[in-house]
Formats: structure tokens, sequence, C-alpha cells
């Protein structure tokens, strides 16, 4: 499939570059958040556990975490990309290759958004699931609930309390940032560059595997996974970054509302909260994924790619096979 903003097909990325940035990226991130979480502590940031943390720490943390993401994440991809589109670096062609200031983006996005939702109740189903069966794998599925336990208490503190300020400050860190640096690497400049190398629907496959790998969350894997794939799949239909970005921005900022209710799950000393036996709440987690099928089934394309991938003539339906 050729992209219409592909400006110079001859210098298209390579596979194995690409692969290569990836691997560079995924090694350099958690060194340089090691080294910034260092830096803005001190010394050993952690020594006295999560609960232990000051708010001026949890601040600091949480402005080097979001300076970490421009930095390794958000800003290497307009240098990458500008090699491809053969523009300046914040040039109009760099960034429509990206998917950036693409007109037509509101209401694809907003459907996204709302397919996020959606998709919440069997996203929160699956931890459920795998918080009753992992204590049956012996060390090994405990270990991950203590680490996800851990985890939920640290994310707990980067959450704020009930301040407006610290409410401001998470959502901007925890919600926003990682929706737009996160979406420029892996979709904006790691999935079009494995499009225009191998095809879409390997590129939406692959990527969505990578970006569950990146968050290094073995307990959120599988759900991280699914949400890769469906981020990955709106990019390739709308080509418009605003659509994923949203999409995960609405996603982040569910979490966060369910750890600022206390509504979470993977605790090592709570592993049930009884959902799982309720018939109405997997009423509610069928009705909510028919509708996101249904959302799905009629998600816009635009024009460019339905003119490509569908060459039957009017009046007839082409089903994509994805």
């Amino acid at each position: 499939m050729n992209f219409p903003d592909d400006p110079k097909p001859h210098r298209r990325p390579r596979f194995f570059d690409t692969v290569l940035v990836l691997l560079f990226v995924l090694a350099a991130y958690p060194i340089v958040g090691a080294l910034l979480t260092i830096l803005v502590a001190g010394g050993n940031p952690f020594g006295n556990g999560f609960e232990a943390a000051t708010h001026s720490f949890v601040v600091r943390l949480l402005v080097a975490q979001a300076f970490g993401q421009m930095v390794v994440l958000a800003l290497p991809v307009f240098w990458l990309a500008r090699r491809f589109s053969g523009d300046g670096l914040f040039g109009n062609t760099t960034l429509e290759w990206l998917g950036i200031r693409k007109h037509g983006g509101s209401r694809p996005a907003l459907i996204a958004g709302a397919g996020m939702l959606l998709l919440q109740p069997a996203l929160y189903s699956i931890v459920e699931l795998q918080t009753l069966l992992l204590p049956y794998l012996g060390t090994f599925g405990k270990s991950l609930l203590q680490e996800q336990a851990t985890l939920d208490i640290f994310l707990k503190k980067l959450a704020g309390g009930a301040s407006i300020g610290g409410s401001v400050l998470s959502i901007l860190v925890l919600v926003l940032t990682p929706a737009i640096c996160e979406e420029l690497f892996f979709r904006g400049y790691i999935q079009k560059s494995f499009v225009l190398s191998l095809s879409p629907q390997r590129a939406v496959l692959f990527t969505g595997i990578v970006f569950a790998l990146f968050h290094m969350e073995w307990f959120n894997f599988v759900p991280l996974t699914l949400l890769g794939w469906y981020i990955g799949y709106i990019y390739w239909k709308s080509d418009n970054l605003l659509v994923p970005a949203v999409a995960h921005g609405t996603n982040n900022l569910a979490a966060l509302v369910l750890l600022k209710s206390g509504i979470d799950s993977g605790s090592a000393t709570d592993p049930s909260s009884g959902l799982l036996v309720s018939w109405p709440w997997w009423g509610l987690v069928v009705v909510s994924l028919s509708l996101f099928f249904l959302l799905i089934r009629y998600f816009p394309v635009r024009p460019a790619l339905q003119d490509a991938d569908n060459p039957m003539p009017p009046g007839h339906r082409w089903k994509s096979q994805c």
C-alpha cells in the first residue's frame, strides 16, 4: 500500500534500521529514567519504600518522568522522520509524515476515545482473572502479583492527593505526556516505518506487542498488547496522530480515576473485588464489547486508504482482512 504522504519512496525506512532504533530506545529509556530518578532524589530514592516519599520528591519525580519521555521518545522522532520526509525538523512535510496537523481528525478521535472507554470493562475483567489465577502458578505467579501491588503503591503516590495542583500535575504527566510522546514514537514513527517496509497488518500486530514490552509490566502484558493493537489499528485507519493520542489519553485518564478512587486490581492481599461472580458485571462486559466492535466496524477511514484498499466499484462493500 502506498502512502500519499510518503514523498520519497526510495528513502523509505528499512526494517532493519527501524528495529535498531526500537532496540536502542527500549534499552535507553529505563536507563535514562533510573538516572533521572537518582538525580532528582540525590541518592537512593526508595530506601524507605514508596510510602515514605515526600510530596516535593513526588513532584520532582513527575517532572523528571515527563522530561525523560520528551527527550528519549518524542524529540528523536522528528529527527528520524525528517530523513524520510525531506523537510526540516518541524517542517510541514515531516509533521504530515508523522500524522500531525492533518485535517479531519476530530471526529475519529472522539470515536476512538469512546471505543477506549467501551474496552475498559473487558480489560478490567482480564486483570481480575489474572489476579485470581496467578497464585496457582506458584512462586512465579505470586511474584507477579507482588510486583503489581508494589507498582500500585508507587502509582498511587505519583497520582497525588486530592489537591487541585497535584491532580493537574498528575494529569499532565501521567495522562497527556505519555499519550503524546509514546504515540509519537510507537505509532508516528515505529508503526509508520513498519507499514512502509512490511504491511499494515503486520505493523499493527508487531508494534502492539512491542508497545506492551516497553512498559515492562508483565502482569499487564495481555491488556497492554490489546490496547496497542487497538491504538495501532485506529492510527492505520486514520493516519492522524490525534486519533491514537486521544485513545491513549482516555485509557490513562480512566486508570488515573480508578487509582484516585481506590478501585484497582492486582493486589496481592485482595485478589478479587467480586466482580467476576456478578452477572450484571458480565452483562456490562458483553454490551460494551458489542458496542465496541460495532464502533470498529464503522470506524471512519481516510479517503486515501479507502481508495487504495477498496478497488470495488460503488455499491459493493469490501471487508477488510485484519
